[in-house]
């Protein structure tokens, strides 16, 4: 258990470090100036100020409806100023003169927060609002995507003691196969032994999972985050090469006839 410790402990500080760097990544590639729109427009829905988000609302989602969809979401923003708001997602994509910006934001209230959505549109200097989403959450998203074993199943348990234990395998058969005298071409075992195939990826926050059957994963497994607020995904690979090269390594070295 105190082994199986260290490693977690080990892979939360590893998580921890890649979501400073991510989160220094994620803010370079944040548009300034539509960050700002969208928040103005987020505050306007939050005081029940529809008149001057429907202006700005895209002709093609401006219909009867509109109002009602802003009050249900509206409804839902507490009296109170929110104590942060944070950019926890930003995507901008282009296409002929439309540049299309799909901004999300955490808002922390004192017992809830709120996750928002707009996205933006650009084309040539007018910018209308494309769509709009406001969800209530009882969790930040840094705390609902925690690293931790708290409430996880055997699913997690298993993924977690295989992205330990394959690629110490795999580092194993690759030391062995170093020092074992293989006549031919012993870079192509090496490479052959440094990946694992078939991968399988599980979602850390939710348990769900994926299986892609044609993938190659370095040393057999991989821990993964999106960004500082998106759930943690590790990923195992079975060890083909290494289990080929275990069976046939007597027959593999020089000199021997059997």
């Amino acid at each position: 258990m105190r082994f199986f410790k260290s490693i977690f402990n080990a892979l939360s500080l590893l998580v921890l470090l890649a979501g400073c760097d991510q989160q220094a990544m994620l803010e370079k590639f944040i548009p300034k100036e539509e960050s700002a729109i969208a928040k103005q427009v987020l505050s306007q829905l939050a005081t029940k100020n529809y008149a001057d988000v429907e202006k700005q609302l895209d002709p093609s989602i401006r219909n009867a409806s509109a109002r009602a969809a802003l009050e249900q979401m509206a409804a839902l923003f507490p009296p109170a100023e929110p104590k942060s708001v944070t950019t926890v997602g930003a995507n901008t994509h282009t296409a002929s003169d439309v540049t299309t910006y799909n901004l999300t934001f955490e808002h922390e209230f004192s017992n809830l927060w709120l996750l928002t959505n707009v996205v933006l549109q650009r084309r040539d200097a007018q910018v209308t609002i494309l769509g709009l989403h406001v969800k209530p959450m009882k969790q930040s998203l840094k705390e609902l995507n925690r690293f931790t074993f708290e409430g996880k199943g055997i699913r997690h348990y298993l993924v977690f003691a295989l992205a330990i234990t394959v690629p110490l395998f795999i580092v194993f058969s690759l030391i062995l196969c170093f020092k074992t005298p293989v006549e031919n071409r012993k870079w192509l075992w090496l490479l052959f032994i440094a990946l694992g195939f078939v991968q399988l990826s599980l979602n850390w926050t939710d348990g769900s999972y994926g299986v892609q059957l044609i993938s190659f994963v370095l040393l057999g497994a991989g821990i993964f985050s999106a960004g500082p607020y998106a759930p943690t995904v590790i990923s195992i690979a079975f060890p083909l090469g290494a289990v080929i090269f275990l069976f046939k390594r007597r027959s593999l070295m020089v000199g021997n006839t059997a």
